[in-house]
């Protein structure tokens, strides 16, 4: 059986890369069981592994993944040549030829051409294949696109395979959805509903506009590009948001955790992130849509879910993230059917994965389903979200 080797590394020893406690990311753990991919003519390749870098400013933490990978991996021989670098500069200077790497960092870590955050563009250039999570960016739009162009240049230029971690694109769920408007036509609505439990989230880049981007771009990212994959792209110009803001009346948070209030307060009143946001906008087939972000629920477990409406059909997923539900009416059938992608014990992460493996072996995008063209699009709808709301809400505290 033929093998393809590959040098990979890790921008990221934290939860998105190695797991933890917050959510069910773990790219290691996913890559650790591919060891064989299917090449197009449907022949499996085994895959050989050699980690060569893990680039964290978290000594302490990289290190110590490192050591329980080569403890606890199913396969310790692909972290014996593993080094742990400060910074993804070092590792991509000291380290040997890498071939793939995961981006699994903060947003403000990356998504820019400024030095110290261009890790994208400095990996492509030295023609890396990339997996990056999402979202994107943090940045303005116009620094953002400036990034994209060069990327886009730089991927045709090598060859390379660019995948961004929307994993809701290999759900069973979602695509059953679009078969279902395949059969009965165009949406009419798309309803996006995802409400956070915010005292979960003790990290105080994540309450600093600055820092993630703001709840629509970091988390509700998600569910405005499944918009874009379920229905189609957005007219820009369409997007109309209202916000509630911290200094707003209704701006204060009564959940909080102690901590919490204290270090948002040392966060300029201009970059604390919304607490609610509604945003209306109209599809380029005609369909309209709503998405609806909250950071409002107590407690750890969030509540999200999406409706599409058609002409004799409604399609609602409840949960994607853990119970994935979906209930379809049909013209046929009044009371629908519910059918449970959960019992299914569907992996999104290992798909996603896996496709941006394959990818790379036959040298072919086509299954990718969220290349970062794509995935600009989904930035361009998000930050259009937050900066509308931002501008009605500076008009009307006038």
């Amino acid at each position: 059986m033929a093998t393809l080797n590959l040098n990979i590394a890790f921008i990221g020893a934290g939860q998105v890369n190695f797991g933890g406690g917050e959510g069910p990311w773990n790219h290691v753990k996913r890559i650790e069981q591919l060891n064989k991919i299917q090449k197009a003519d449907g022949t499996m390749v085994d895959v050989k592994y050699n980690v060569v870098g893990i680039a964290d400013p978290w000594a302490e933490r990289a290190n110590q993944v490192l050591e329980d990978q080569k403890k606890k991996s199913p396969n310790p021989e692909m972290w014996k040549d593993c080094k742990v670098y400060s910074n993804y500069m070092e590792m991509i200077e000291k380290a040997p030829k890498i071939d793939a790497a995961w981006i699994g960092t903060p947003p403000e870590s990356h998504g820019s051409t400024q030095p110290g955050i261009d890790v994208e563009l400095q990996l492509a250039k030295k023609g890396a294949h990339l997996f990056v999570e999402k979202p994107i960016s943090c940045y303005p739009i116009p620094e953002v696109e400036k990034l994209y162009k060069e990327i886009d240049a730089l991927t045709q230029q090598k060859g390379l395979v660019l995948s961004v971690g929307y994993m809701f694109r290999y759900s069973k769920a979602v695509r059953k959805i679009k078969e279902v408007i395949a059969q009965y036509g165009t949406p009419r609505i798309f309803n996006g509903r995802y409400n956070c439990a915010y005292q979960a989230i003790s990290k105080k880049e994540w309450w600093d506009n600055d820092k993630c981007g703001g709840p629509v771009v970091e988390q509700g990212t998600h569910f405005c590009d499944l918009a874009r994959y379920i229905v189609g792209e957005v007219d820009l110009n369409s997007v109309y948001a209202n916000a509630i803001f911290e200094t707003d009346p209704l701006g204060k948070l009564n959940g909080q955790k102690p901590n919490v209030p204290i270090f948002e307060k040392t966060i300029p009143a201009e970059r604390r992130i919304v607490r609610s946001t509604a945003a209306t906008f109209k599809f380029e087939n005609g369909c309209l849509g709503t998405f609806t972000h909250g950071v409002l629920l107590h407690g750890e477990r969030y509540e999200t879910e999406l409706e599409v409406w058609g002409d004799g059909y409604r399609c609602k997923l409840t949960e994607p993230y853990t119970k994935n539900l979906l209930t379809i009416r049909t013209p046929e059938n009044d009371d629908g059917t519910t059918i449970d992608f959960g019992a299914q014990n569907e992996d999104v992460y290992y798909e996603e994965n896996k496709t941006f493996l394959e990818a790379i072996l036959n040298k072919d995008t086509k299954d990718v389903a969220s290349t970062y063209a794509d995935a600009m699009n989904t930035y361009r709808l998000t930050w259009k979200i937050r900066t509308s709301a931002e501008e009605n809400h500076k008009k009307n505290s006038k």
